[in-house]
Formats: C-alpha cells, structure tokens, sequence
C-alpha cells in the first residue's frame, strides 16, 4: 500500500508515528548534545578551544552521514528499516558514552562516530517518511514539515533541561544512560506500530538482490564509523573531510544541473542557492552550543528575576533548551499560517521565508551584543540570553524548519532521500564553520572583563553579518520568485497552444 492509497485517517495515523519517533529519538541526540561540550571540558580535560572544534567536528560528521543515509534508505534498505539501523547504533552509542565516565577516555571518540553515524542513517529516512506521505499534497507539505520540526523540538527541549540537571545533581553517567531511553523507545514505536507505515517505508524499487544489499549497506556503516572516528581525532582531517563532503555536493548538483532540463534547472538554481544559506544560518545557530554556553558559563547571571524576584535560574547547558521550547511554542502558529496563505493563495515563497528568517537572526545577535554593552563588564541578565534565542528560534522555524520543504520541492523526487542527506551535510558544514567562529572567543586564560569584551566584539561582527546575509537573501528571493513566475507563464502557455 503506497501513501497514495491512504485514508485521510490512516496518512493521519502514520505521520503521528513518525512524529513520535523522531521526539524521542531527538531527545536522546539533544540531551547528549546539551552536556557534550561541558562534559569534555569539565570532566575529560579537554581545553575550550579544542573542545569547540572536536564539537564543530561531530556537528560536521552528524549531518554529513545522512548523504550515506540518504543513499542506502533509497537503494538498500528503504527509508523505515534504514531508521531502525540508525536507533540500533544511537543506542549503542549513548552506550559507549556512558562506560566512558566509568573506564577508558578511548572510547569517546569511537562512541561519537557511533551516534554521527546513527544518526546519519535516521535523520533523512524519517524525513523521506514525511515526504512520501505528502508527496501528492504539496500544499500541506510546509505545514507537514514545520509540523515535523516541531516533534523534533518537543524531545529536545524536555531533554535539555532534563539531562544537564541531571549530569549536575547526580553524575555523567546517569545522564548519558537516561539519553539511551531516547532512540530506543523510537526503535520499537516503528518496529510495532501503525501497519501502513511498514508499506509505506518499502524501496520504491529495487535494484539489487538482499544479499548483497546487506553487504554493501552493513560494509559502508562499518567504514563510515571508522572513518568518522579517525576524523574526530584530528583538527586538520576534520576540517579536510568537511570541505570534501561540501566538494561532493557541488558535484552531485552539477552533475544534476548538467542533465536537466530548462524548468528544472530553474529548481536546482534555487536548491543550491538554498543550500548555500542554510550553511549561512547554521553558523550562527552553532553558537549556541559552543560560544554561547561559554558565554553563559563565565559571563551571564542564570537567574531570572521579575522586580528584584528569583523566579527560576538556569544553569549554562539549560540555556539551550530555550530554543526548542520556543520552537514547540511557534511552530504551530506558523503550520496553521502557511495553510490559510495556501488555502488563499497567497502563500510566501521559500526563499522569502528564508530571508525573513535571517532578519531574525540579526536581531538576535543584536540582543545579545546589546546585554553585554548594557552590562559594562559586569554579568549579564538572564533575559537577554532568552530574547535572543526567541528571536533565534523563530529564524529557525523560517530557515531550519522548512529546509526539508525545500529538498521536496525543489530535488528530484527519484533522489530525494539522496538530497536530503546532501542537505543535511551543508547543515554539518555551517555548524562547523561556525565552531571555528566560536573557537577565536574561547580562551579561559582571560579576566571576565576581557572576556566579555571579546563575546560583544563576537556577536556585534555575527549581528552585522547577519545584516548583510539578511539583505543579499531579500534581493536573491525577489529575483528567483520572478524567475519562477516567468517560468511556470510559459509552461502555461505552452499547455494552452
């Protein structure tokens, strides 16, 4: 049974699954994410600069992997049993990471290429799951997708004030194994439920046999794993395997450049033009979990005071989980936007919703420039660390929520789930580009007062950046909306004749 076949009911029935198992899969990954870098500093040793790369480097290695992801949910194994591998090696990983605070340092690097993996083979197939079931319904998709954004959002933001309490009140340990809970429980809800999703998530065709099927997709995770554990060992192959995945996408677009025709050559200008900015935004969204934490480790009072009242305090990890809650709290508003624009036509394009979505990241950036002027060298308020990453979260929702309704538009639908994974690799590239950002501000040897001049010089640099992005990505979205108005005349045009 193909999604095509589906009852309203039962498309209803299998998305509601697949947001269930991409919550909890997601609260295992963010609750790992929110503790990993203090983790590495407080409790490994390692120093904040080296520890703001070898995270750039793991941000880098996570979204990389769904290119591989991608390739053998569309060719080996169909994107539902592709997700179920990657559960299996997320669990195995926050496994690994939790017997790291008990025995050898020599397992963490081998436990993050478990997880960059596992999450490489999950991530893309999930999404491809969305995909199908609104492959024919393009004026739900943006809703469906923002819908889906907002799932992943609700496990993080429970994990990350959950587990770094818990890494503080009780120990790492606990931490690390409560994580497992996560892609365990996604494990089992697609093994046993909803029975239309076991049809839905089958290869759409099938070009080799199961055996070596198997082969090629068990040896490629193998050499995936390995490799990415060598990669996280060394700053400079790090940095070598993220411009190669890069070069790899450019050959992939060019080579689908070269072989399209007119009217699809108009899509893949605007993928590749789309791309380009998410590794833009993805800069900036690395901040904060690398110059941000710092930041709010050393430089901000975590107490939220209403007229001179405690009202909550946070700690520096918490901070993050600011983020999805936001998320959770526009993420619905935005779906049931888009469907009334839709239902009106009246709908904005994705590149608008793109640049609207880097004026936010500018007032971001700005907030957080202008609590550490305000605060002349002394700690800054707790509400400015949240009114930035208000104004952060709803670019998110502009630019993060919606990349995957741009692979679905814009990608081939033949090599979806491929394109997915090539997205995701451009979000690992920006998020480690902009870990070398966060790394030129993550000196301990300074006084708090230089520090804090340092993180205002940071963040005013970003917030005008920003400014610049924001401007660039308005004129790019008027020129291709004209493009494609001009594009989809002619083609009516030519259907008149």
């Amino acid at each position: 049974m193909g999604s095509n076949t589906l009852s309203p009911q039962e498309r209803r029935s299998s998305f509601a699954t697949v947001l269930v198992a991409e919550a909890a899969e997601r609260a295992g990954f963010y609750g790992v994410d929110a503790i990993l870098l203090l983790f590495m500093v407080q409790q490994l040793g390692i120093t904040d600069h080296r520890a703001d790369l070898m995270v750039g480097a793991f941000a880098a290695m996570t979204y990389a992997t769904p290119l591989l992801g991608g390739w053998i949910g569309d060719c080996l194994y169909g994107p539902r049993w592709t997700a179920i591998f990657g559960t299996l090696l997320l669990s195995a990983g926050y496994a690994l990471l939790a017997c790291t605070t008990l025995t050898s340092r020599s397992f963490f690097e081998p436990a993050l290429a478990l997880v960059a993996t596992g999450n490489g083979l999950f991530k893309p197939n999930a999404a491809q799951l969305v995909r199908r079931l609104y492959e024919k319904y393009p004026l739900k998709r943006d809703s469906a997708f923002t819908l889906y954004y907002m799932a992943a959002n609700v496990g993080s933001a429970l994990s990350m004030f959950l587990i770094p309490w818990v890494r503080n009140t009780f120990d790492p340990l606990l931490a690390f194994s409560l994580c497992v809970a996560g892609p365990a429980c996604a494990l089992f809800i697609l093994l046993t439920q909803t029975g239309t999703l076991r049809d839905l998530g089958i290869l759409t065709r099938q070009s080799v046999s199961l055996k070596r099927a198997t082969a090629f997709g068990t040896g490629s995770v193998i050499l995936c794993i390995l490799s990415v554990t060598f990669i996280l060992y060394s700053t400079s192959l790090a940095r070598l395997a993220v411009f190669s995945c890069l070069t790899l996408v450019f050959i992939l677009w060019a080579t689908l450049y070269r072989r399209a025709t007119p009217s699809e050559r108009l899509s893949l200008v605007t993928l590749g033009i789309m791309l380009i900015q998410s590794i833009a935004f993805y800069c900036f969204y690395q901040q904060m979990q690398t110059s941000l934490t710092q930041f709010a480790l050393t430089n901000v009072d975590g107490t939220f005071r209403i007229l001179g009242h405690r009202i909550v305090n946070f700690s520096a990890a918490q901070f993050q989980a600011l983020d999805p809650l936001f998320i959770i709290l526009f993420s619905s508003p935005m779906a049931g936007i888009y469907n009334v624009l839709s239902r009106r036509n009246r709908d904005v394009s994705l590149p608008t919703k793109f640049a609207i979505g880097f004026g936010f990241v500018v007032v971001a950036f700005f907030i957080w420039w202008g609590g550490i002027h305000l605060a002349a060298g002394n700690l800054t308020s707790a509400w400015f660390m949240a009114g930035g990453y208000l104004a952060l979260a709803m670019a998110e929702v502009l630019i993060g929520g919606l990349g995957l309704a741009v692979v679905a538009k814009y990608a081939p639908a033949s090599l979806n789930g491929i394109m997915v994974g090539a997205y995701y690799l451009t979000v690992g590239a920006g998020m480690y580009l902009g870990s070398e950002i966060a790394s030129k501000a993550s000196s301990t040897a300074m006084s708090q007062a230089v520090q804090s001049q340092h993180y205002e010089n940071l963040f005013g640099i970003l917030c005008l950046c920003a400014l610049a992005l924001a401007l660039l990505t308005l004129f790019l979205a008027q020129q291709l909306n004209r493009m494609e108005k001009r594009i989809s005349g002619k083609n009516v045009s030519n259907t008149e004749i």
